[in-house]
């Protein structure tokens, strides 16, 4: 296995690359420093072909960077900050993990689950203030799409995404989450009086615009044996994520910072700047880069 950390800039050493994959009984050491700005970042392990199932077993995890600029918003912190991972997962009749043996249909679309864990436990009810939240998310699922949002239409105040803080909050009443894809959100329960429940939601949307991959179109059928099972509960079908119920006890005054960070220009893109297009594209059961497969250790000259 290999440690890959998700977004950090971290050197080519240490960045967990499949080539460097050790097996069972032996060491490699990571050193780097954090450069990062301020964010949600994770880490999860990366060798070849493993990667799905080494993060299905629970090989996963988040990692928080903060600097000053992050401190000086006195954001909510401490209970008040709720650190949610999302994953779905099979179970068998003896409550152990399932996960496919590399049937076409999940080689092509990956693997979904059919219950909804968050930091490893079913739909969980979480006791909370009511007061501003902080609400940093990961999907970590194999493969599963959510498309989030909060019951009681409380509205969310967007203030993150894998890059760290934006510049502005943005206020929203649904979130869309890809695997691997972390948000940060601030959340209003001052409102609500003690014992009520706001739930997170997986609002349906259609399987196809997962952008679900198939032979010629097929949903079933007598070919679907070969093609591996599916889950119960395909991707943009509803789902409840979360509860979170409030207590007597008010939190600290609150205000969503109008600014919430800035960025350096030199890293905008010349007028004048290449563009360059990498066609990502899958044929006979494998993806291609530029019409290339992943190679361990060939760099391509361009």
């Amino acid at each position: 296995t290999t440690v890959h950390w998700h977004g950090l800039d971290v050197p080519e050493s240490a960045d967990g690359h499949p080539r460097l994959a050790i097996g069972q009984g032996h060491d490699y050491v990571y050193e780097f420093e954090v450069t990062n700005r301020a964010g949600t970042y994770w880490y999860h392990p990366h060798p070849h072909m493993r990667t799905g199932a080494q993060v299905y077993q629970g090989l996963a995890g988040l990692l928080l960077v903060r600097d000053a600029e992050e401190d000086a918003l006195a954001l909510p912190s401490g209970e008040a900050e709720l650190l949610c991972v999302l994953q779905d997962r099979r179970l068998n009749a003896r409550n152990q993990l399932v996960f496919h043996g590399g049937g076409m249909r999940e080689m092509m679309n990956g693997f979904l689950g059919d219950r909804m864990l968050v930091n490893g436990q079913p739909q969980p009810t979480t006791e909370v203030d009511a007061a501003w939240h902080r609400v940093r998310m990961l999907n970590g699922s194999n493969a599963r799409i959510y498309k989030l949002a909060w019951s009681r239409d409380v509205q969310m105040a967007v203030i993150g995404g894998d890059g760290g803080l934006l510049e502005q909050p943005l206020r929203q009443q649904v979130l869309t989450l890809a695997p691997g894809q972390r948000a940060d959100l601030l959340l209003d329960l001052t409102g609500l009086a003690a014992g009520m429940e706001v739930h997170l939601e997986s609002q349906a949307f259609a399987e196809a615009d997962a952008g679900v991959v198939g032979m010629m179109g097929m949903r079933g059928g007598p070919m679907m044996s070969m093609m591996g099972g599916r889950s119960k509960v395909p991707n943009g079908a509803p789902l409840r994520v979360m509860t979170l119920r409030t207590r007597a006890r008010q939190g600290p005054a609150f205000r969503v910072p109008e600014r919430l960070s800035s960025f350096d220009a030199a890293w905008s893109p010349r007028a004048d700047a290449e563009i360059r297009r990498v066609p990502l594209e899958f044929q006979r059961m494998e993806w291609l880069l530029g019409g290339r497969t992943f190679a361990m250790s060939a760099v391509a000259p361009e």
